[in-house]
């Protein structure tokens, strides 16, 4: 009876487990085409995993490299909605629903992630949403959109621009911000790539991926990935920016409005870049008058209009300041940006290769800097950090238990080269040899059996991936790599596109940047810990 009792306890914890996993791809996949799809995904995800908690008493929840910051974020982000002039049920259902998805993406994700078998299956399940994605961008450019129905150019400096594909997402920065972000993963693999047909297939999707984001004529998104590709090319290979020129050149041979719409951004011609500079004057003003709880998590549409310095017309809704970092300041105040950004860069940090108590000395460096100026500041944020960075922390020892002690294993790594590689007896190609021994005046002929070591770059090559599927299919040590170099330059284009967006205003593009951060955190914590195929 007992043996019965704990096969069937195995096959529970067993199910929960694959259930979780099935919720996160759910999420994954359908964030760019339903976020009610993705976030229900996320909730049944959220229940399997606690159920598992319950059931498993060797399953503990761990600590990710940015609980602190993302705790405090959270706390402030409550602290803001409540003490705001906006106050009313719509603030609190906004935050209580969209922040809390982000959280339980973040806690999901981050918890359970714990072998690259789940890592790669999440990036395939990104990566065929992503290729979606693009075909249905494809098909509008095609079949036709017209854009000044849709208000998204400006008649007068762009007569001749009609189309601005914005595929699954709503707006086309928004699709521009979420190209660009795929853009960096899959030049992340590329870099790791070790064979010839990965590196076609990711340089295929690259190219298809630049030209639907020229069809969204988005010139924030297309100037900041010049300036990923420049990055890029500086630190890993120059023939790919050679590559992006070649085909930037094609698009704009092709399409002359094109470049007329990116040498706008220069010129200031524009009507959006001057409504734009007057949004950024008004928010300004907001975080000077609200600089510590902030006017309110997603109140902005409701205060801008007491600071409407620029737009006549009261029947123009703002939604978001256009800008990441004014945005975030104004709603939820200086410190709780502070603490956003704290997540958000040292994710990218750390993405990069650097430790995250690295990116936490280089924060506190910088932080440090401009509060030396003013005793009281300086007094002041020494006092708040040191309360909320305590109160953080029992928040996350209260629901995360006491830390395991456990040993460090070793990682394990499917990469060995040919100079280390020990054959076993399945992969030698053996053969029977007979030498002849001279022994007095003649010869004894004797059978001696060898190995012979197949070649094995030539082997591997003909076993290439032809399909995409089999991109993923690389050995586990490059995959992680490859994925983090990714996931920091997308972060790195999610800050470069928050100078003139705020993209993370969409629903579809934070619970991306939410999940996308989890992984890297899951990555960090499972290499330190050795993780498991």
């Amino acid at each position: 009876m007992n043996r019965v009792s704990v096969f069937v306890r195995r096959r529970r914890i067993k199910n929960l487990e694959q259930w979780t996993l099935y919720a996160i791809l759910t999420e994954a996949f359908f964030l760019a085409f339903s976020e009610t799809v993705a976030a229900a995904a996320i909730m049944i995800g959220v229940i399997t995993y606690f159920l598992r908690l319950q059931i498993d008493s060797k399953y503990k929840m761990r600590s990710l490299p940015f609980d602190v910051p993302v705790t405090i974020f959270l706390l402030i982000g409550a602290m803001s909605v409540l003490f705001s002039s906006a106050r009313s049920f719509d603030l609190i259902y906004n935050y209580c629903m969209l922040v809390g998805i982000y959280a339980l993406t973040y806690l999901i994700v981050g918890q359970s992630v714990r072998t690259t078998a789940q890592v790669k299956l999440i990036a395939k399940a990104l990566g065929a949403s992503a290729v979606l994605v693009v075909l249905w961008g494809f098909f509008q450019f095609i079949f036709g959109i017209d854009a000044a129905d849709i208000k998204w150019t400006d008649p007068d400096a762009f007569p001749e621009l009609k189309k601005r594909v914005f595929s699954t997402l709503e707006n086309p920065n928004v699709l521009a911000g979420y190209l660009d972000v795929f853009i960096c993963l899959a030049l992340g693999f590329l870099a790791k790539a070790q064979h010839r047909s990965h590196r076609l297939i990711l340089l295929g999707t690259i190219i298809l991926f630049v030209a639907c984001l020229a069809m969204t004529y988005s010139r924030g998104a297309f100037l900041t990935l010049v300036a990923v590709f420049a990055v890029y090319g500086f630190l890993k290979d120059w023939r790919i920016v050679i590559l992006f020129a070649l085909v930037t050149g094609i698009i704009a041979y092709g399409d002359s409005s094109f470049m007329n719409r990116i040498l706008s951004s220069f010129t200031m011609g524009d009507s959006s870049e001057g409504v734009r500079v007057g949004i950024w004057v008004s928010t300004s003003s907001m975080i000077a008058d609200h600089p510590f709880t902030g006017i309110g998590w997603g109140a902005y549409q409701f205060v801008y209009p007491q600071y409407n310095y620029y737009i006549a017309d009261p029947n123009i809704i703002i939604y978001h300041a256009h800008n990441l970092y004014l945005n975030i300041a104004a709603e939820i105040g200086i410190v709780g940006a502070l603490a956003f950004f704290w997540y958000f860069f040292g994710t990218m940090f750390i993405s990069f290769g650097v430790s995250e108590h690295g990116a936490e000395k280089w924060f506190s460096e910088r932080l440090d800097k401009i509060l030396s100026s003013n005793s009281f500041l300086q007094e002041l944020a020494k006092i708040v950090n040191e309360t909320l960075a305590e109160f953080s922390n029992r928040v996350v020892n209260l629901f995360g238990g006491k830390k395991r002690q456990r040993k460090l294993k070793k990682p394990r790594s499917s990469v060995v080269h040919n100079d280390e590689m020990n054959f076993s007896e399945h992969t030698r190609k053996k053969f029977t040899k007979i030498e002849k021994i001279p022994v007095g005046d003649g010869e004894i002929a004797i059978k001696r059996e060898q190995t012979e070591i197949p070649d094995d770059k030539e082997e591997s090559d003909k076993k290439s991936a032809k399909t995409f599927d089999n991109v993923m299919n690389i050995d586990d040590r490059n995959f992680l790599d490859g994925f983090k170099l990714g996931i920091g330059l997308a972060f790195l284009s999610m800050a470069l596109n928050g100078f003139t967006d705020h993209l993370l205003f969409n629903i579809p593009s934070a619970m991306l940047m939410w999940l996308l951060g989890a992984l890297s955190a899951a990555i960090k914590s499972n290499e330190e810990l050795g993780m498991r195929k």
